[in-house]
């Protein structure tokens, strides 16, 4: 059986916090979820949430107090236009949330849920 051939790509953005970024996540999650709402509405953001430091659970009792970071699994017809899009997000454009010197932008194959 060969693999569909899809209408978009999908994209892993991964993006580590900045130390110490808590107070400013908080800051502008307000801001961060108008601007990702409707991209998950009209099916560009597949997932996302947040990355857990090390250890941690995410059933660990205020786990949300010290987040690591965001992922999102993304689609879009190019690389470039994921990474427009991630410039646009508060937690990036404002330099206070995501460490900008190590989001990535990965090309990546959704296998589950099944896609089409």
């Amino acid at each position: 059986m060969s693999a569909p051939t899809l209408k978009k790509n999908y994209f892993l953005i991964v993006a580590p916090d900045l130390p110490g970024a808590n107070a400013n996540r908080v800051k502008h999650t307000p801001e961060h979820l108008t601007y990702n709402r409707p991209l998950s509405e009209n099916g560009y953001i597949v997932a996302g949430g947040a990355l857990l430091p090390e250890g941690s659970n995410s059933s660990d009792a205020g786990v949300h107090d010290n987040l690591a970071g965001s992922y999102l699994v993304v689609q879009a017809d190019t690389i470039e236009q994921a990474w427009d899009a991630l410039k646009k997000d508060v937690y990036y454009s404002s330099g206070e949330v995501w460490d900008q010197s190590k989001v990535t932008v990965t090309p990546v194959w959704v296998a589950l849920p099944k896609v089409e």
